[in-house]
């Protein structure tokens, strides 16, 4: 009768866990080889690792491979050497879900505030680099659930993942406010910095890398606000001091400068007040007091103070600054 060939496969006794389910990264498969002549059966679906006293290792892809292939391995599997081999689906992914374990500080670029931002995400993992691969995370392990292996690779990752993060909006000049609007670039620039880096250490690369949220302190945007606001505030100050500068020779330009600016920025004009100070007193001619340079009436007595000239509403003749009438036609100026 003759010998039934020893052929290995990869079969359901061979998972810890269900293998519809696909939630084992890699089994192994020990002591199966029962002759010198064993036949490698290697799926489509999977890669497989062969191991011979711990340090004979072929890779293999899918297809059928006689095992001990030359004298040298028959004769170390005659010995008593062991025979592992190691299956690893090719499309197994491992998703991770991580963040930034703790808020980073980050220079917001319109304001120039520090901030600390935190961000939350996932992630698939696929085995890229068997050989790496096997030498960074199989190991003489009898199997790896994927649960497992996402714990493990989630804690290295979140040691690379601030700092990674903090690179691409640094280099993206994001303001506080675009972080939302920009989640799937940062996510995507991260992706492509994680995955060789990854592939070079674990053998695995990163897929479908996702950002989920990303996170600000309320008081944060609280302060930004405000010395946005603040800075918007100082500017146009400035705007305003040198339309006065400008004017500078022009009484009464000046004064109608700053009434309208009173008119339409009341706080604006507070504050350019309190920078010209007594520069912006005139003395009334009526009664001697001191009185806002922007004021039209002296708020003692309640004359006309202003210099500027007065246009005739009714034929439009320019006149004295202390006409009451109109040269022109006698209309009675306002």
């Amino acid at each position: 009768m003759m010998r039934k060939t020893n052929v290995i496969k990869l079969d359901q006794s061979m998972y810890t866990s269900d293998a519809d389910d696909n939630t084992d990264l890699f089994v192994r498969s020990v002591d199966a080889v029962e002759s010198d002549d064993a036949i490698l059966e290697v799926p489509r679906t999977h890669d497989a690792i062969v191991v011979i006293g711990g340090g004979d290792i072929r890779y293999l892809k899918s297809g059928n491979y006689k095992i001990l292939d030359s004298e040298s391995r028959r004769a170390a599997w005659k010995s008593g050497l062991s025979v592992d081999i190691v299956f690893i689906p090719k499309d197994t992914r491992v998703l991770v879900g991580r963040g930034t374990p703790n808020r980073i500080r980050y220079r917001d670029e319109a304001s120039g505030k520090v901030i600390t931002v935190g961000a939350n995400g996932e992630f698939d993992v696929a085995v890229a680099n068997p050989e790496q691969f096997y030498r960074k995370v199989v190991g003489i392990k009898r199997a790896f659930d994927v649960r497992a292996f996402s714990r493990r690779f989630g804690e290295t990752v979140a040691t690379e993942f601030a700092d990674i993060f903090l690179r691409v909006v640094s280099a993206l000049k994001l303001t506080y406010d675009k972080f939302d609007a920009n989640k799937k670039e940062v996510a995507t620039r991260m992706g492509e910095i994680l995955s060789p880096m990854f592939e070079e250490q674990w053998g695995v690369s990163v897929l479908n890398f996702k950002i989920s949220e990303i996170v600000l302190d309320d008081a944060d945007i609280e302060n930004i606000e405000d010395a946005t606001a603040d800075e918007i505030r100082s500017r146009r100050l400035k705007e305003y001091l040198a339309e006065l500068e400008r004017l500078d020779d022009k009484q009464w330009e000046r004064e109608k400068y700053l009434r309208q600016l009173r008119l339409r920025d009341n706080e604006a004009y507070r504050d350019v007040i309190a920078v010209i100070g007594a520069v912006s007193a005139v003395t009334c001619a009526h009664c001697g007091k001191a009185v806002d340079a922007a004021a039209a009436f002296c708020s003692h007595c309640g004359k006309r103070i202003s210099t500027a000239p007065r246009i005739c509403a009714h034929c439009g003749k320019t006149n004295g600054a202390d006409a009451a009438f109109c040269s022109g036609c006698g209309y009675k100026l306002d």
